[in-house]
Formats: C-alpha cells, sequence, structure tokens
C-alpha cells in the first residue's frame, strides 16, 4: 500500500490526515454556527474563510487517505483559507491593543503547519518512481 515511503512519510501522512479532518470538522461546523454572530464585513470573511477549509478540510483528508493526486489543489485551497482567518480575526475580532505583528504571527504559524500538510500531500500523491502507480 505505502511500499516505497518512509517511517517518516507515513507519520506525516497520518498527522495530516488527522489535522484535516478535524480543521475541516470544525471548520465546517463553525462556519455555519458563527456566520450570524459578525457584524463587519472583515469578520464575515473570517467565518466564510472557516467555513472553507472545513469544506475543503474535510474534501483533501477523503482525497489524501485515498492518495489521489487532485488532494495536493484542495489542499493548496485548505491552506489559503486555514492560513487567511488567523491573522485577518486577529485583527477584525481584537481590541484596540491587537496588533499587525500579531496578525502576521498568527498566520504565520498557521502557514508553517499548511506548508507541511501540502508536502505531505505532495509526496503522498506523487506517482512512484519505481512501478509508475499512484502512490
Amino acid at each position: 500500500m505505502l511500499s516505497g515511503r518512509t517511517i517518516g512519510h507515513i507519520s506525516a501522512w497520518i498527522v495530516s490526515l488527522v489535522l484535516l479532518f478535524f480543521t475541516g470538522s470544525v471548520g465546517v461546523y463553525n462556519g455555519v454556527t458563527e456566520w450570524g454572530e459578525g457584524r463587519t464585513l472583515w469578520q464575515h470573511s473570517v467565518t466564510a474563510a472557516v467555513f472553507l477549509y472545513g469544506v475543503f478540510g474535510l474534501v483533501s483528508a477523503y482525497g489524501l487517505l485515498r492518495r489521489r493526486r487532485w488532494s495536493l489543489a484542495t489542499t493548496l485551497a485548505w491552506s489559503t483559507a486555514v492560513t487567511y482567518a488567523p491573522g485577518v480575526a486577529v485583527m477584525a475580532d481584537g481590541d484596540k491593543d491587537a496588533t499587525l505583528g500579531a496578525a502576521f504571527a498568527a498566520s504565520a504559524a498557521t502557514a508553517l503547519i499548511a506548508l507541511g500538510i501540502l508536502w505531505t500531500a505532495n509526496v503522498m500523491t506523487r506517482k512512484d518512481q519505481s512501478t509508475g502507480a499512484n502512490a
């Protein structure tokens, strides 16, 4: 099933699946239940991003579990939404002490995790060089 993959690849795959499924589930739930709570356009954009990373997270988890190459594209969409939401939320929902640096830090931390999941999706869905099979 995962021939040619190291234990590190398999571990990253499992962690990525868990994170995609978790953020997907929470994102869909929060996106639906929190829509009416936003007062500004920025707050609504955060809620929309949360819903989008929920949907793309679940779709990506399914695709990555099945090791489908298209899951790389949905993981990129998930990465964009999951990176956008925390930084904008700091500024849209924060108090007067919220700083641009805090917003960048929130998005940067999330982007690092997203890059790891993107790497995993790329490695685990590319064609295996030895067999030509989709791995």
